[in-house]
């Protein structure tokens, strides 16, 4: 009975470390909890040039100021990045301010890509996410040069 008992509690023991769970798929909007997140992802999605992710997370009435104090819409700010391929980015500083159902994101922004997109001082950005039905879209996002 004793080896019994033994027997099993190693089984159970060389079996522990098995898992049944699947591996997560690669983060999406719909399935990240926080505005870093969201953030990322949109560079990400600039980066693969990947328009329809992009488009689907942009507000319809999405205002933008660019670094070079351009004003954009929707249509202007997704022309803007398909005309800047984008090859590496990074992110820094970053700060979340809860707003109700909105978030206000601050961080540093660091932009590797073809001669009109690089930065070696990098941007301050500023974005404005907003919670609906169907999940977060950005409404608004300035980018001002470092200092």
């Amino acid at each position: 009975m004793r080896k019994l008992t033994i027997f099993a509690l190693l089984l159970a023991l060389a079996s522990s470390g098995c898992t049944i769970w699947k591996e997560p798929k690669s983060p999406s909007v719909k399935s990240s909890t926080g505005a870093e997140a969201y953030e990322r992802l949109m560079w990400k999605a600039i980066q693969a040039k990947d328009w329809k992710e992009l488009n689907a997370h942009l507000a319809p009435t999405f205002t933008g100021v660019a670094a070079d104090g351009a004003g954009l819409d929707r249509a202007a700010w997704i022309e803007r990045w398909k005309s800047r391929p984008v090859t590496e980015f990074s992110l820094g500083e970053l700060t979340v301010q809860p707003n109700g159902s909105d978030m206000v994101v601050t961080y540093e922004l660091h932009l590797q890509g073809g001669d009109n997109v690089s930065s070696s001082k990098g941007l301050r950005v500023v974005s404005v996410w907003q919670e609906l039905k169907k999940g977060w879209v950005l409404i608004a996002q300035t980018a001002t040069p470092l200092a």
